[in-house]
C-alpha cells in the first residue's frame, strides 16, 4: 500500500539551488531538469497518481514528454529530503520485449555454470574462495536476474517509484498489450524460481509516444492520455530562462525566441518535415554565448572585449541566423529545410 505519510502530488514548482560563482555551463549541469508544465498536465499527472493509472504522453519530438518523469523524481526528492529517489527509465527500442522491463533471466550464464562445476578446470583453475562463489550461484537462482525498469520499481519498499517508458510506439505493435496485466495488478511471477513480485508501492508510470504507430484500444483504456501542446512564445522564454538561471540577456532570449518561432513556420519544407522543438532551441541558446564569443574575439584584442560587445554580437547572430549556418543546423537537420527557410527570408 502507499506509504499514508507521504502526500504524492506533483505541483510543477521546483526551483533547484544554483550555486554562485558559476559559469552558464556549470549552472545547466547544477539545475535538475527545471521543467515548466502548464497547470492542465500537473493536474493530469496527480490524476495518474490518484487513479493509479499510467500517464501516456504525446506530442512533438523534442517537446519535453521524457523530462516530465525526471522532473517528478527531482520534486519528489527535494520535497522529501532524500539522495536518491526511486526514478527507473526504460527506453524502448524496436528490439526491445515487455519481459525485459520485468526481468531478464541469464539461462546461458546459469548452464555455464554447471557445466563447469563438473570439469576438471573448475578443480585445477579456481581457487576455494572461487569455488565457494560458484557453488553459491547456482544455488541461488536470483543470482541469474536481471530486474528491469518494472521489476526494480515493484521491488521498492518505502516511496513510489517513477517509472519511465519511453517512446512506447517504436516496439511491436503486441508490446503493449504485453504489458496490459502487470500494469493493472502490479505484479508478475518470475517464471524460473515461482516468485511472485508484487508492488509494496504503486509505482508512477510515465508512457510517451511520438505516434509513429497506432496503441491498442485495451491499452489506451487503461491510460489517462495527455497531449503536449508545443508551448507558447511566453512559455518559451520562461523555458530558456529557467534552464539558463536568468544568466542571459532578457531581450536577447526574447529576441531568439521569436526568430525561432518564425523559423518553425518558414523552415519546413514538406508538410511532413521535422520542426524545431524546445530541446532544439536550448541547444541553440546554450551555443549561442560561446559563439558569439569566439567570433569577438577574432575581431578584438582582449583588452576591448566586454560582456556588452558580446551580448551585442549574440543579438548580430540570432538576427542573421540564416547566415550562420552551424547554429541554423542546431534548428533545421536538412540542407532542403535550411535553403526553404532561406528562399523564404527574401
Amino acid at each position: 500500500m502507499t506509504n499514508k505519510e507521504i502526500e504524492y502530488k506533483y505541483t510543477g514548482k521546483l526551483e533547484p539551488q544554483v550555486k554562485e560563482n558559476t559559469t552558464n555551463t556549470d549552472i545547466i549541469s547544477q539545475r535538475q531538469s527545471p521543467y515548466l508544465p502548464d497547470e492542465n498536465l500537473v493536474k493530469a499527472v496527480n490524476l495518474a497518481i490518484y487513479l493509479q493509472r499510467p500517464l501516456l504522453l504525446q506530442g512533438e519530438p523534442g517537446c519535453g514528454k521524457t523530462l516530465l518523469a525526471r522532473a517528478i523524481a527531482n520534486e519528489f526528492k527535494e520535497r522529501l529530503k532524500v539522495k536518491n529517489y526511486p526514478y527507473f527509465p526504460w527506453y524502448i527500442k524496436s528490439t526491445s520485449r515487455a519481459k525485459e522491463g520485468l526481468y531478464t533471466y541469464d539461462v546461458v550464464g546459469r548452464l555455464r555454470d554447471a557445466q563447469l562445476v563438473g570439469t576438471a578446470s573448475a578443480q585445477n583453475y579456481l581457487n576455494e574462495k572461487e569455488k565457494e562463489n560458484l557453488f553459491n550461484r547456482l544455488k541461488d537462482q536470483n543470482s541469474y536476474i536481471t530486474w528491469g525498469a518494472l521489476g526494480n520499481a515493484f521491488r521498492e519498499e518505502k516511496y513510489c517509484p517513477i517509472v519511465l517508458i519511453d517512446e512506447i510506439d517504436k516496439a511491436d505493435i503486441d508490446f503493449p498489450n504485453d504489458l496490459l496485466l502487470e500494469l493493472d495488478e502490479k505484479k508478475f511471477i518470475v517464471t524460473e524460481t515461482a516468485e511472485t513480485i508484487e508492488a509494496e508501492q504503486p509505482p508512477i508510470v510515465i508512457i510517451t509516444s511520438n505516434s509513429e504507430k497506432e496503441l491498442p484500444d485495451a491499452f489506451l483504456r487503461r491510460c489517462i492520455f495527455y497531449y503536449l501542446d508545443f508551448p507558447e512564445e511566453e512559455r518559451l522564454i520562461n523555458i530558456v530562462n529557467a534552464h539558463f538561471a536568468y544568466s542571459l540577456d532578457i531581450k536577447l532570449v526574447t529576441v531568439a525566441v521569436e526568430q525561432f518561432i518564425e523559423l518553425r513556420g518558414k523552415g519546413a519544407s514538406r508538410r511532413d518535415s521535422k520542426k524545431a522543438s524546445t530541446s532544439e532551441l536550448l541547444d541553440l541558446m546554450k551555443s549561442l554565448n560561446n559563439y558569439a564569443t569566439k567570433e569577438i574575439e577574432a575581431e578584438l584584442p582582449p583588452e576591448e572585449i566586454t560582456p556588452e560587445k558580446i551580448t551585442e554580437k549574440a543579438f548580430d547572430i540570432i538576427k542573421n541566423l540564416a547566415e550562420n549556418l552551424p547554429l541554423l543546423g542546431t534548428l533545421l537537420k536538412t540542407k532542403d529545410d535550411q535553403d526553404y527557410y532561406k528562399k523564404q527570408l527574401k
